[in-house]
């Protein structure tokens, strides 16, 4: 079932502190232990606090895990928000993003992540699946696709669907991969450089401008 609606609570300085203590305890708890296999009981007690309080704040286990997931990706993505990190150097913004995404993807905390969705089976599977595509995949479409949207209308680039184009370039970059990583076998940092080189190279060859 989805996290339980509550009233926004209002934090001291001090309040703050202790929610950002509970994300921290929540997320190596949840990397560690799977979905199921954390208890709230014991996060509660690693973070200190009360279970009332945690319960106020997110609702329930799925909205403290809905929060954690939350503010990973809002640490993963924010530094995107700045146009800075973009240009009009396709090849160079590309292998910017993707670098990072591909190595947040096949970190020990991605494949964990990946892990527990993919494979865990409890009552708050099919919710924890779509928190996770939100806040993760779709996020990073998102991210991508805005900036290829602005290479279209400058002209630079010919794409039927650059939410679409998004996905590909993302699954290029990571797909060969994952199910390697999943396994446990180690990832060459020279096989990832290779596939992001070669992702970027067929990627603006394909939507290059034509005459």
């Amino acid at each position: 079932m989805p996290p339980t609606a509550s009233s926004p609570v209002l934090l001291t300085k001090r309040g703050l502190a202790r929610q950002q203590k509970l994300l921290e305890v929540a997320e190596r708890a949840f990397l560690q232990n799977g979905y199921a296999a954390t208890s709230v009981n014991e996060i509660v007690r690693q973070a200190g606090g009360s279970l009332g309080t945690l319960y106020r704040q997110f609702g329930n286990k799925l909205g403290l895990f809905e929060a954690v997931f939350k503010k990973k990706s809002q640490e993963i993505f924010a530094p995107f928000d700045d146009d800075a990190l973009w240009s009009d150097d396709m090849a160079k913004s590309l292998y910017t993003f993707g670098h990072t995404l591909q190595h947040i993807a096949l970190s020990a905390d991605g494949v964990a992540i990946y892990r527990l969705v993919v494979s865990e089976n409890n009552l708050d599977q099919g919710e924890i699946q779509k928190i996770f595509y939100r806040h993760g995949p779709q996020t990073a479409i998102r991210v991508l696709a805005r900036y290829l949207e602005k290479q279209m209308k400058a002209q630079r680039i010919e794409l039927l669907n650059a939410e679409l184009a998004a996905q590909q370039f993302l699954e290029m970059i990571k797909g060969p991969f994952v199910l390697r990583a999943l396994f446990g076998e180690s990832l060459a940092e020279q096989e990832l450089e290779t596939a992001l080189n070669q992702a970027i190279m067929l990627f603006l060859k394909g939507c290059e401008k034509t005459v």
